[in-house]
């Protein structure tokens, strides 16, 4: 692995665990293994630093997810890896970073929602087939409930508004996606919800 690629790593393990102001280029540079003046050959500052770790997040997003939908399977089969993958990795992106990005790097942050507001829009065509193979019903306002989604997903960011000394953001979370699934899917696709869940509990159980 290159240096460069090392130091974004590196840098966003400890961005995502413990938010952005809290850590220095001091941190990332002993977390590494190197000395502050090679970073700051490869780096010019902590705001370019903490952008090349963004967008490295979301391109492997990006890629994870393509790849999930370019699978000939049967669109509840690919929601529910989606709903897995978010119970496994969402909260690596802990609440710090956020509430950090929000307050004090507030353009980068605008980019990123923007960014997300857009992409979303791509899950539409799989919703479709999720209809043309009559798992997903037709009825469904796919738009306004992934606006809907979004909205929610970023609520559970803000500590002032989720009483997480008494819920984990784990199970919110996997509340909120699998209802989700639940309100778009046909009696056949809740079925099929159904058959998987139970699935998954018996790989649980004899790990």
């Amino acid at each position: 692995m290159e240096l460069r690629d090392r130091i974004i790593e590196n840098a966003s393990a400890l961005f995502f665990r413990n938010g952005i102001k809290s850590m220095t280029m001091s941190d990332i540079a002993a977390e590494t293994g190197i000395s502050k003046r090679t970073l700051y050959e490869i780096f010019r500052d902590k705001d370019e630093l903490l952008e090349a770790c963004i967008k490295n997040h979301i391109c492997k997003n990006d890629c994870e997810i393509a790849k999930i939908i370019e699978k000939d399977e049967d669109v509840i089969v690919t929601l529910m890896r989606f709903h897995s993958i978010q119970l496994s990795t969402r909260w690596s992106v802990g609440r710090s970073i956020i509430n950090d990005l929000r307050r004090y790097h507030r353009d980068l942050y605008n980019t990123i929602e923007a960014r997300q507001n857009e992409k979303i829009l791509t899950f539409i065509p799989l919703f479709e087939k999720g209809v043309e193979q009559g798992l997903i019903r037709d009825d469904t306002p796919f738009e306004i409930l992934l606006w809907l989604l979004n909205r929610q997903l970023r609520t559970l960011m803000d500590d002032e508004k989720i009483p997480s000394h008494r819920y984990s953001l784990t199970d919110c979370l996997g509340a909120m996606t699998l209802n989700f699934i639940r309100g778009m899917a046909t009696p056949l696709g809740v079925k099929r919800i159904d058959e998987l869940i139970e699935k998954e509990k018996e790989i649980t159980k004899n790990k």
